[in-house]
């Protein structure tokens, strides 16, 4: 049973693709023999009412997604019950998944120079294991492409990535594991996958019924650099046997629970002052520079200083 969801990036179909003004959200739920796909443009949703999808051999499976390029919130859930049900069901994983993708390009002042952009997607969610056994993962993704300069037609890559989830027979233990690496192409079309220092994770609470995760990415790059910026937020959940080291036949029948990713997965820049972002979404013109003090601030900041100078000469004096 693998150990992690696998999913083909968007942006690895960029490899060969130029990078143009747009922006594009995608959200699906999914079972081995059935799924919902909606995507386009500002707020989309897939399932909020929650249709359960049922398979021939009795197993019921609930997804849903939503999300929303124009803020970077993407939300998923999934639920599978698979009591009783006997022997290998016929439907062993669900999945749910949400998806903003944005491009645009960094701005600066006339005369300014590269400067360091970070971009943070925080994610939270939960575990639930109502009967039995369940295989849960929820997996935040973020992916920063940016066009080569040294070979044509190619991206460079960036991405940061961290994952929740339980193991086979431990059903109140969470895992984590984290990913931040940047691929590219060498000349000669030599592809390169190595770590990024920039690319990093914060696990901030590893309850089962309180996950809490930020990752971010950090970016050098020049005023006029355009971009492609991806985040998603992707749920699987699977029955697992009670005994599984006794071997087959496996026992399905009480296996019931869900991974919760309902509440807000979300994405915000940080700009220096000075620089902005052009891009076709309110994500990216709502950019945030660290925040700078207003004229009364430091006319209030200069008078509590003069307090303070007159104290320490007084208090010198004496």
């Amino acid at each position: 049973m693998p150990r992690a969801l696998t999913r083909l990036s968007v942006l690895t179909l960029f490899a060969t693709l130029p990078l143009q003004a747009h922006a594009l959200t995608q959200v699906q739920w999914v079972t081995p023999a059935e799924s919902q796909i909606v995507s386009g443009g500002g707020l989309q949703s897939v399932n909020l009412d929650e249709t359960p999808y049922v398979s021939a051999g009795g197993v019921t499976f609930v997804g849903k997604a939503q999300g929303d390029d124009a803020t970077g919130t993407v939300r998923v859930f999934s639920e599978i019950d698979s009591r009783g049900v006997g022997g290998v069901p016929d439907l062993l994983i669900g999945s749910a998944f949400a998806q903003n993708t944005s491009s645009g390009v960094l701005v600066g002042s006339p005369g300014s120079g590269p400067v360091d952009v970070t971009f943070v997607f925080t994610f939270d969610g939960s575990f639930h294991t109502y009967s039995g056994n369940v295989f849960h993962q929820l997996v935040g993704t973020l992916t920063l492409g940016v066009p080569s300069s040294t070979v044509a037609f190619t991206n460079v890559n960036y991405q940061s990535q961290l994952v929740f989830r339980t193991d086979l027979l431990d059903d109140t233990a969470v895992r984590t594991e984290s990913k931040g690496n940047v691929t590219y192409f060498e000349p000669g079309f030599v592809y390169v996958d190595e770590p990024y220092a920039g690319a990093t994770s914060s696990v901030i609470n590893d309850d089962m019924d309180d996950l809490i995760g930020e990752i971010r990415l950090t970016v050098t790059m020049d005023p006029g650099q355009s971009f492609v910026l991806v985040n998603n937020l992707s749920t699987q959940v699977t029955p697992e046997p009670i005994h599984p080291e006794a071997g087959p036949p496996f026992d399905y029948s009480q296996s019931w629970g869900a991974v919760d990713g309902f509440n807000t997965g979300r994405l915000s820049i940080l700009l220096p002052q000075g620089y902005t972002l052009e891009g076709n979404t309110g994500l990216l013109t709502a950019a945030v520079a660290p925040p700078v003090p207003e004229p009364a601030t430091w006319g209030l900041m200069a008078a509590g200083l003069a307090v303070l100078g007159a104290i320490a000469r007084r208090r010198t004096a004496v």
